[in-house]
Formats: structure tokens, C-alpha cells, sequence
């Protein structure tokens, strides 16, 4: 003889008074709430090819905000990568309370890049990378 199967996920969500899922009428009004299309934001044009491959310049937008990163790996030499971390740490002491958050790995390696792609642009040849790309170790 088989002994019936307790319904435990029924006996979670049933309302042993009514045997009524808890909630659902909430739910119900929720999804149709939803559904209604005069409540629904518009569909998203696509994007524009040309518009996809051109590099924007990276600004703030209206609400302060900087516009979605890339992620990107990069290998550093040990030195480096232990510099970073010391850095960033000193950094973090001289910025005010407020804004001490900032001192991220990321937003010191983002300003270090920003600062040598400019000198870059500027001086070409002359520039401290391509003096440092052209040593010989």
C-alpha cells in the first residue's frame, strides 16, 4: 500500500482557511497592471550601426552619472600592480570623507591612461610613451 504524497509547497502557500493561494489576488492585479499597454514605455529603436562603431567621448549625463564602462583585462608587472594598491590606499587618505570612495583601482588606472593618451595625442613621438615603449631592457 502507497501512502499519499504530502504537498509541501501547498501547504507553503495555501491559506488553510480558504484553500486560496496567499497573495494572488495582489499578484493578479499586479500582472494585469503590467500588461495594460497605455502602461507600458515604448519599445527601444534599434541602435544605428554608424552610431555603435564611433567612439563617444566619455560625459556625465544630465543626472551625474558617467555613461557604462567596458570591462577590460590587462597584465601589470608585480611592481605595478602592488603600486596601485599602495596608491590607492594614499590616495584615499588625502580625499575628503565624502568622496573617498572614488580612490578605486579602476578609476586611478582609468585617470593614469586618460592623462598619458593625452600627452600622447599632443606630443606623438615626443610623448613619454613612446619614449618608454622605445627603451630597451
Amino acid at each position: 500500500m502507497t501512502t499519499p504524497k504530502q504537498d509541501i509547497l501547498g501547504d507553503i502557500l495555501n491559506d488553510p482557511q480558504t484553500g486560496r493561494i496567499r497573495g494572488i489576488e495582489a499578484l493578479n492585479d499586479l500582472i494585469h497592471a503590467c500588461a495594460e499597454p497605455e502602461k507600458m514605455d515604448p519599445p527601444l529603436p534599434p541602435e544605428e550601426p554608424e552610431r555603435a562603431k564611433k567612439a563617444a567621448p566619455r560625459r556625465r549625463s544630465a543626472k551625474g552619472r558617467r555613461r557604462p564602462k567596458k570591462k577590460t583585462t590587462h597584465y601589470l608587472a608585480r611592481e605595478v600592480f602592488d603600486g596601485l594598491g599602495d596608491a590607492k590606499e594614499n590616495i584615499r587618505e588625502l580625499l575628503p570623507k565624502g568622496v573617498k570612495s572614488k580612490a578605486t583601482k579602476s578609476r586611478i588606472v582609468e585617470s593614469a591612461v586618460r592623462v598619458i593618451l593625452e600627452d600622447f595625442e599632443r606630443k606623438g613621438e615626443e610623448s613619454y610613451l613612446v619614449r618608454e615603449l622605445s627603451k630597451k631592457k
